[in-house]
């Protein structure tokens, strides 16, 4: 059920589209330890620890940033860091740590082998990614899974998706198209069966479909929530704004309904066997419940 994450920290950001995979990533996954290079706002890094407390792992989780910005982030003042870290300290003290400091000086603190899942979302030129990635390369473990964000954006200098295309070649991998792109890289040779299962889709089209179409309408329901959090802090005389956008949230779920519906018998024959049967089990026993 981890999939249906109702995150606590709720910026605006690209990664909220994200926040239904990182968390079954991470109860699958039960990683030992958790890195993030680039947090700026928190977003991905707050569902990810929301995650740890709510399976009860044994993580420790890591967040590396010096909060002064970048060329792609844009500079942004004191502020930025001072509203994550006072989240942090209610939610997750006792097993995050925030780490202001830059990725060459953090790398210092973590012995080889280490980590379990790394994130890489901080400069985003081609450069600054593959350093990332080279350079923490020698802490992955034997389980250890990499999660590359912008993997879909094509402009501002952006390269990420110039260093998936090299990086996915020479491991098992999945991506999302969905909210600027998500790579998942299996590095470590012993990752959990679920999440091996998972990149093993890149050779099942229409199995890679469903699962992108399940985390892609996840993720639409989180982003229609903050729109329309943010459309309820709108002047009176925007009140028509609001409305379009509680349209355009009824409108999701009307679409994930219609989709669970169209699901014909031999289909689900089809995928009773899958990964992708086994990812919506949660969908369906919620769907029990209601009947």
């Amino acid at each position: 059920m981890a999939m249906f994450i109702r995150p606590e920290r709720l910026v605006d950001s690209a990664w909220i589209g994200h926040a239904p995979f990182a968390a079954w990533l991470t109860a699958m996954a039960r990683p030992r330890r958790f890195v993030e290079l680039g947090t700026h706002r928190g977003m991905s890094y707050a569902a990810i620890c929301q995650t740890v407390c709510a399976e009860e792992l044994p993580t420790e989780c890591h967040a590396v940033d010096t909060w002064q910005g970048d060329e792609h982030s844009g500079a942004y003042g004191e502020e930025v860091y001072q509203d994550f870290a006072s989240f942090n300290a209610r939610h997750f003290a006792g097993f995050s740590k925030l780490m202001r400091t830059s990725f060459d000086e953090a790398v210092l603190s973590f012995a080889d082998g280490a980590i379990d899942l790394l994130h890489i979302d901080g400069l985003h030129t081609y450069e600054a990614v593959r350093h990332d990635f080279e350079t923490w390369l020698p802490k992955l473990s034997d389980r250890a899974i990499v999660l590359f964000h912008d993997t879909a954006v094509r402009e501002r200098n952006f390269g990420v998706w110039r260093y998936w295309d090299e990086i996915s070649l020479r491991y098992p991998h999945f991506e999302f198209d969905h909210a600027s792109g998500l790579g998942v890289l299996q590095v470590g040779s012993e990752v959990p069966a679920g999440v091996r299962q998972l990149l093993e889709l890149e050779q099942d089209l229409e199995g890679a479909r469903r699962v992108k179409a399940i985390f892609s309408g996840l993720g639409d329901a989180i982003v229609q929530r903050r729109e329309l959090e943010n459309a309820h802090r709108l002047p009176a005389h925007s009140a028509a704004a609001s409305i379009e956008l509680q349209a355009r949230a009824l409108a999701v779920a009307n679409r994930a309904l219609a989709y669970r519906l169209a699901q014909s018998e031999s289909a689900m024959r089809r995928l009773v066997c899958s990964f992708s049967w086994r990812v919506t089990r949660p969908l369906r026993a919620v769907r029990g419940i209601f009947n």
